[in-house]
């Protein structure tokens, strides 16, 4: 009796891992070269980890916004936290970031699910709002 829910929670473990190590790899696609500068260029990136969101727009000059509450919000309102920058290319394209004088390097993954995942150290997925001047939620 104590085998069955051995074995359904080994299948259910299995299938978890399967979904997170196909975020870097097929089924789903590397992002490169110029459709990684398109995918990322004047959008809003849209991501969550544990309890912790963001919304970052990637402006063309190169800056990293993070939305926030939004530009006219006395609280929390926009502001610029750092830079970003393709770097590579082909199946070496990647995304780098700079927030003050740490850099952070990841490729990108389209899902073909309507996520992404920034793929590096460590997995984030995230989606993509068109446009630099809009919240993710």
């Amino acid at each position: 009796m104590m085998k069955l829910p051995i074995i359904a929670g080994t299948i259910v473990l299995a299938f978890a891992a399967e979904g997170v190590m196909a975020a870097c790899a097929a089924p789903s696609v590397q992002v490169q070269d110029a459709a990684l500068t398109s995918t990322l260029t004047n959008n809003t990136v849209c991501a969550s980890r544990g309890g912790e969101s963001w919304q970052e727009a990637h402006h063309s000059d190169g800056s990293l916004v993070d939305y926030k509450m939004g530009p006219s919000d006395t609280v929390d309102p926009t502001k610029q936290v750092g830079t970003w920058l393709i770097t590579g290319a082909g199946a070496s394209s990647a995304v780098t970031y700079t927030y003050g004088s740490g850099a952070y390097s990841y490729q990108v993954w389209d899902n073909q699910n309507g996520t992404y995942s920034f793929c590096g150290v460590d997995t984030i997925d995230f989606t993509i709002r068109s446009g630099t001047g809009v919240p993710c939620i």
